[in-house]
């Protein structure tokens, strides 16, 4: 068998295997896959690149974009996401082998490929069990991945073949940035890399003209969303992440001050255990009450009305309880921790530490001209965790390279082991590929039954969003802390403010929500609430000072609905 039919077999294998893994994700929705599918639906609705109700330029648009075109041609929204990752992910397998052919020839490349199929960080497609998996690949990260190394085995192709590969490179790298944000960082490195060659080499006019080709490919893919982010911002920007965990309260920093203040509050809440600062930070409302303050939720076109009056916060007597009950006290706050032991622990959660030890030996051995197209991809990964904090989803190109230099070592002991035991050689890149698909399978053993905490849950959502379906008329808005609550709604959605219930009934009027989800799941000012989720219906009613009252609608052994009553009008003298 050809290695060109077996690299196939790899890719249909690693289909799927992915397929499996989303049958078995059940009813399951990560934030950042509810976000892509509300901003999906927006796009659909010709309401434009809109979550929260506002134009967003935190998230890439590419994955939305894309799925709202399959939901268009009749794929139901939800599983358009989920086949995209799927189809995303049995396709990296393709760029994965062509670059391990250039470390260690045809075979490493599709022991490689082999490698790259069976890695647990990349197909990370069920609940994932704390303290044993990180939830790291869906959402943007199959689509960015192919797109990213597609980009690096087209600009290794380059230099061999004609003007087509230089243009599929360029164009590669910028549809990435437009999959998630640190394609700038790649697009930027592979251009500067290919111009290094160019000018180190001396190829000529004609050289200069394919590399002005790649760039300009880049260019044009990028430009659009660059636009839009110039158009809704009033300035120009490559990502409008920058300010999505910055303090609330301070003025708008520059994209070196937002990056390395919204990395400290999110290395606070990802390592430390104290989640407070990210939660006033990204989930707080703004001094008038009206309006989130992060700009992750939106950006604003126009200033606060002065019309409307300013929500003030009750005092710390007031009930319910003026914060939220998930709050972290400080004086139970975990240590911070070291730089090294942050390191340490995000790449473990991409790439196994016996992994990590094989793609060390692997770099050894390996051709040498491989680490020229494989150093953007590195730079991608190490540079934003460099800027910001570590997070293990930025390191994910970490996992395919290291396939790469692993499948060149284990072929290397493989010919040491034919030399003394022959025929025997083919067991160690077997072994290897067993290993790292042994955790995945235990994940997907545990979430078959549907059974595991973090399912149950889901399911309840799904529960909760379809009792919202029938009794709320299409046009309704919804406001919860997790956005699976309005996916199964199919209703307009709005983001369950981190602050007291008076603040956030407050918030809602100023939506005209029709309804407030709280959940015992998520952050939530109710200290008792009367079931696992409670919808209140703001009306017309107010929350002030430490009366509140709710007259009751409706109540499920799931959930308690009830009708915020409105205050009593003084008694005419």
């Amino acid at each position: 068998m050809n290695e060109r039919r077996s690299l196939w077999i790899v890719v249909l294998a690693a289909l799927a295997l992915r397929l499996v893994l989303l049958v078995a994700r059940g009813d399951y929705i990560v934030y950042d896959e509810g976000y892509y599918l509300l901003l999906a639906r927006s796009l659909r609705a010709g309401h434009g690149f809109a979550l929260n109700g506002l134009p967003h330029v935190a998230l890439s648009p590419l994955q939305p974009v894309l799925v709202a075109l399959a939901s268009a041609a009749g794929v139901p929204d939800l599983w358009a996401s989920r086949l995209l990752a799927a189809v995303c992910g049995s396709l990296l397998v393709l760029p994965v082998a062509a670059l391990g052919a250039r470390a260690g020839g045809p075979r490493a490349g599709l022991v490689a490929a082999a490698f790259t199929a069976a890695s647990p960080a990349l197909m990370s497609f069920v609940p994932f069990f704390p303290g044993q998996s990180w939830n790291l690949y869906f959402g943007s990260e199959p689509l960015f991945l192919l797109l990213a190394f597609g980009a690096a085995a087209a600009a290794a192709r380059a230099e061999e073949g004609g003007w087509r590969w230089w243009v599929a490179a360029g164009a590669l790298a910028g549809a990435s940035y437009l999959a998630r944000a640190e394609g700038a960082v790649l697009a930027g490195t592979l251009l500067l890399v290919l111009a290094a060659r160019v000018a180190l080499r001396g190829r000529g006019a004609a050289s200069w003209r394919n590399l002005a080709l790649a760039a300009f490919a880049a260019a044009a893919m990028a430009a659009p969303y660059l636009l839009y982010l110039h158009a809704t911002l009033g300035r120009w920007a490559v990502s409008g992440r920058v300010q999505a965990a910055s303090e609330a309260g301070e003025e708008t920093p520059s994209a070196v001050q937002g990056a390395r203040s919204g990395g400290q509050v999110l290395e606070q809440f990802v390592w430390q255990g104290r989640p407070a600062a990210f939660l006033q930070a990204l989930y707080g409302l703004d001094a008038s009450g009206t309006r989130m303050a992060s700009q992750y939720w939106g950006v604003h076109r126009e200033p606060v009305s002065p019309t409307v009056p300013a929500v003030p916060a009750p005092p710390p007597a007031a009930a319910p309880s003026s914060t939220p009950s998930t709050a972290v006290p400080a004086a139970h706050a975990p240590p911070a921790r070291s730089a090294w032991a942050v390191w340490r622990q995000g790449l473990a959660a991409v790439v196994p530490w016996w992994m990590a030890a094989l793609a060390l030996a692997g770099l050894v051995v390996a051709r040498r001209e491989a680490l020229i197209w494989v150093f953007p991809l590195a730079v991608t990964a190490v540079l934003p965790s460099l800027l910001t904090y570590v997070e293990p989803r930025s390191l994910l190109p970490l996992a395919p390279l290291a396939a790469v230099y692993a499948a060149v070592a284990a072929l290397w002991l493989a010919a040491r082991v034919e030399a003394r035991w022959k025929k025997a050689g083919a067991a160690v890149p077997a072994i290897v590929a067993l290993a790292l698909f042994a955790p995945g399978a235990r994940d997907l053993v545990r979430a078959w039954p549907q059974t595991t905490p973090l399912q149950q849950v889901a399911t309840a959502r799904r529960a909760v969003g379809e009792y919202l379906a029938q009794h709320l008329p299409p046009d309704s808005i919804v406001m919860s802390w997790h956005p699976a609550v309005a996916v199964w709604a199919s209703r307009a959605w709005r983001v369950l403010p981190y602050a007291s219930f008076e603040r956030i009934t407050g918030y809602a009027r100023a939506e005209r929500v029709a309804a407030v989800v709280f959940s015992r799941f998520e952050p939530s000012p109710l200290t008792a609430p009367p079931r696992a989720f409670t919808v209140i219906l703001p009306g017309a009613g107010t929350a002030a000072g430490a009366r509140v009252e709710v007259q009751p609608v409706d109540e499920t052994p799931l959930l308690f609905v009830g009708r915020l009553a409105s205050a009593p009008q003084p008694a005419a003298r």
